[in-house]
Parts: structure tokens; sequence; C-alpha cells
């Protein structure tokens, strides 16, 4: 597997109307002209430096690829919202299937949707589904791993039907499979696209797909130029009929002038920017013709992660006193802008869980006490640079101001490379830190394996290299590893949701907001458990 760097933020596409593809016999290039009115511009702070799934994943690459990826399904999106309530993983819509049946032992079949294809005009069929699950399976990093989980056997993923129906074969029942085929890790491409440029020494054509694109999607990578722009061109063969012809996401790596240039009506869509420009557009947009709003909240946590495998943090008092002691409240409503929620327990508010209030001084106290530390403790926090969106210096001192009062002293040590980080973490000698995560797909059953889970089913979770480990958790995990979809995981995600909580292995702090910042004549906008700007979903308001 060949990771390629990949340390940028971005966004997507365009689009040009390519009525003439037919005739030059392959995809217009981003010469041709395309009316302002067909043209969405997206600005965002930095664009990432490869375009293929393989490539070394980045939050960046989660939230840009799949604007423009074809999978089978995609994930169900919700009225966009500060308190929108967000899907499980198994809320999906059909894309390039029309329709599925899940057998009693867990396989899956799909009708695939008939005449698609792709910008250079390949017939989209049962093959494509085929050789682009084995090229996920071989180089995209999370792939295997997110496929374990979902139970697919990975000795024959895919068994091919017909022409347009395939069969999805797994080991046993999986609420997880129709998830991961929804994620970018499951995206489906045109083989005959990638094989045109693979070569013995790269047979997945990865180099090609570092820069180019090859789905069947409504667009496809037209131009690409690392640290200024990414364009998109509408697929000409595109059965959902998109209603911008060209999208284009531009580098701009200053806040203001992403704000200036939405007011201005010189781009279409601003993200990413500072929260006092953010006020800014809230409060002087509808002059400009812009709507800003809080796409949603989460599920992105801010968390402090405890190593519970060694003192104080191996004792469930001391854990037991963090977690009352913080007035979340407090902290929420002065960092990222005061738009972040609070958030205590280990399903976030995002998929439904109400979150109780604490902050009770004078119980932590006293847990600390029995304990063993009457007179409090000092503790060391580690946290990447960049965390909490330049606002870390803040949070922190919150927090040391209100665990000053039940007599804890926090020494904290900013480290500014992301891999030494989790090399301290992996190698167990990080005593506590302060990260940002999200869960790697969506639904309250992935936020618990992914960012809380235990060592057994992922091992490279914040909790697993921070000690936590529970028997009892573990066997409902298993459990619901093999519950279908459905009702019958919320009993059983409830009750490894309170073992958690109780276990304590991280103090969830508060969710983090997205922003949208748009011209106020657009629509379309979805909150997805990654917040992915789906651009042939958006048009003028009607």
């Amino acid at each position: 597997m060949r990771h390629r760097a990949s340390r940028s933020v971005a966004l997507l596409l365009l689009v040009c109307a390519a009525c003439t593809l037919a005739a030059c016999g392959g995809p217009h290039q981003p010469g041709a002209s395309v009316p302002r009115a067909l043209t969405f511009i997206d600005a965002v702070p930095a664009l990432p430096e490869d375009l293929d799934p393989s490539g070394t994943p980045t939050p960046e690459a989660e939230t840009i690829l799949p604007s423009w990826s074809s999978g089978l399904v995609r994930p169900a999106g919700v009225t966009p919202g500060p308190n929108a309530q967000l899907p499980a993983a198994s809320a999906v819509v059909p894309y390039l299937a029309t329709s599925w049946q899940t057998a009693p032992a867990g396989d899956i079949t799909f009708q695939l949707r008939r005449g698609v294809r792709g910008p250079t005009g390949h017939l989209f069929t049962a093959a494509d589904v085929s050789w682009s699950i084995a090229r996920d399976l071989a180089v995209v990093p999370a792939a295997p791993y997110l496929f374990s989980l979902a139970h697919l056997d990975a000795s024959n993923p895919v068994t091919v039907l017909g022409p347009y129906e395939v069969r999805f074969n797994v080991t046993a029942p999986s609420p997880f499979l129709l998830g991961v085929l929804a994620s970018l890790e499951g995206a489906i491409y045109d083989r005959g696209r990638y094989l045109e440029h693979a070569t013995r020494a790269d047979p997945w054509g990865e180099a090609w797909g570092a820069t180019n694109s090859a789905t069947f999607g409504a667009y496809y990578v037209a131009d690409f130029l690392p640290a200024k722009r990414i364009t998109l061109l509408r697929n000409p063969h595109a059965w959902n009929h998109p209603y911008y012809a060209k999208v284009e996401i531009r580098q701009m790596p200053d806040s203001g002038n992403r704000l200036d240039a939405v007011f201005a009506g010189r781009i279409d869509h601003a993200s990413g920017l500072d929260w006092d420009d953010y006020d800014s557009a809230l409060a002087y947009g509808w002059a400009n013709h812009v709507h800003a709003s809080i796409l949603q909240t989460g599920p992105a946590v801010e968390s402090w992660f405890l190593n519970i495998a060694s003192p104080p943090f191996d004792n469930p008092l001391v854990r037991s006193a963090l977690a009352i002691a913080i007035d979340r409240a407090e902290i929420a409503g002065q960092v990222w802008g005061g738009y972040a929620k609070p958030d205590v327990l280990a399903l976030p508010a995002a998929y439904g869980q109400p979150q109780p209030g604490v902050g009770d001084l004078a119980a932590a106290k006293r847990l600390l006490a029995k304990a063993g530390f009457p007179h409090g403790l000092t503790i060391r926090i580690y946290l990447p640079y960049d965390l909490g969106d330049g606002g870390q210096s803040y949070t922190l001192y919150l927090l040391r101001r209100q665990l000053a009062v039940i007599g804890i002293t926090l020494i904290t040590t900013v480290i500014y490379d992301d891999d030494q980080l989790h090399a301290l973490a992996a190698a167990h000698q990080l005593p506590s830190a302060i990260e940002d995560l999200t869960p790697l797909l969506s639904g309250a059953a992935f936020s618990l394996i992914t960012t809380e889970g235990t060592g057994a089913l992922d091992p490279v979770s914040p909790a697993s290299q921070f000690g936590y480990d529970d028997g009892a958790v573990q066997l409902l995990l298993n459990r619901l590893a093999r519950t279908p979809a459905g009702p019958a995981e919320t009993p059983l995600i409830a009750r490894i949701a309170a073992l958690v909580d109780n276990d304590m292995p991280a103090v969830n702090l508060f969710e983090l907001p997205v922003q949208n910042v748009t011209r106020a004549a657009i629509t379309g906008y979805a909150a997805h458990a990654v917040p992915v700007t789906y651009y042939e979903d958006l048009h003028p308001k009607r």
C-alpha cells in the first residue's frame, strides 16, 4: 500500500456542460466556457494534495473526495441545523444501486442502476463493482478494518450474478455493511478508466488517481492545481442531472478574504471561517444576500482521553471526579465562537442522546479524597497544536480554573507533530491527551467503536491506546457485530454506552459545530455524519 502525504483541507468540484463530449471522445478540459449562473464556486482554507482514496487519510480528504465519488448507496442526510439528529449507519439512500435485499445469513444482493455511464462513456456494470471492492480492500487504508467490522468475506467479497446484479458475501450478519458501502472506503470506480492508466508497478492506477478521477458520479475532476484549485465538470451522462455544470473549489487561506469574496458574490460558499468572521456573516449577511447558519453540531467531539492503565487514572474514583467536576456548558459557551455544545456521554447528542448537566465541584472533591488525594494532584495533558480550531489555550485556561478548585493542577505539553503524538500514545507514554475526533462512519454504534471501543475491535482508537479494555463491553460489541441493522441494535448500543460512561476512558467536553455560509439563493444542503457537500444536490431556490 502506498501512502502519499496529504496535509491540507479542501473541497471539490466543477463541472462544465459537455455537449460536445461525444464528438471530442473524452471529457471536457477546463477551457470550456460555462455561464456564471451554472457555476458554483467554493472557497476553503486549504486543498488536499492527493485526490485518490488510497492516499494518507486526512479529515480534509474525508470531507472532499466524497463530493465526486460514487457508491452503491450514500449516507442519508437530514435537515441541517444546530440540533440536527444524525441517522444511524444503516440509514442509506440508493445511488448506483436502485434496491437491495438482505438474506437471513447477512448477504446483501443489489440491483444496479442501468444505463449509467462515466464521463468518457464507459457503461457501469457489475464488473466495476467487483473490481472496485477489490481495489478498496487492496489500497484504501481504512477499508480492510471497516469491511472486517462488516464481516465481508475477504476471500470472496462480491459475486457477480448478472450484468446489473451483485451479491456481497459475509461470514456473519452485521449492522455495518450498508454504512461501509456508503463511505468513501466503499467507493465504486470506472474500472476501464483506471486500467488504462495502470502499470505493472502500479496495478491499481494510484499515481494517475492522485490527480484525476474515474467514477460514475455527477462530476469528474477536470483540473487540479495543488494549493490552488480543484475544478469539476458535470458528467455529460449524469443520470441525476445536477443543476451546476461546473464547480470550482479555490484555496483561500485567509478567512477574511473568504468572507469578503462571498459578500461580494465572487464565490457562492465559504467554509472554515474564523468565528469572528462567521459572526460578521451572521450579522451582515442579509445585506449581501448571504445566509450564515450552523449546518450541524457534532458528531465530532473534543475529548480528554485518560491512560487508565497507570496512576492516577487507573483509579475509577479519580476518573469520576474529573467527569463531574468540569462545567462543560461554560467551556462550550466560550470556545468555537460559543457555538459548541456540551457533551458528556459516550454517545454524542448528535445521535439523539440527551446530555446530563454536570459540574459538581463539592462531590468531585469528596471523590478525590476517597481516592487518596485529599490535597489534590498534578495531571499532565498532551495536545496537538491545532486543537480546537486554534482555541485550545482558552479551553485549557477554563479547565485549569475549574479543576484548581478541587486541588488539581494541570501541566500541558503542546505537540507540533501529530505523528509524534500518536507514537507516544501507541507506546503508552501519554498520561492523557485532548483530541478532536470524528467517528469513521455515521451512527451511534460507530461512535462507540471508533472513539471509545476496545482494542479487540479498533486497536488504533485513542481509548485503546490509553489502556481501556472491558470484557463486558467487548462481549456486547461482539453481539452488536452479529446483530442485523435495525431496531435490535438500539438496546445493545444503550447498554454498551452505559458501561463505557461508567468506565470513563475518556471525558468528553463538547461537540464541534460546522458552519455553512452560502449565497442566500442556493439551497440543497444537508447534515451528515461526515460533513460533506454533495454539489449535485444544490440548486437555486425555486
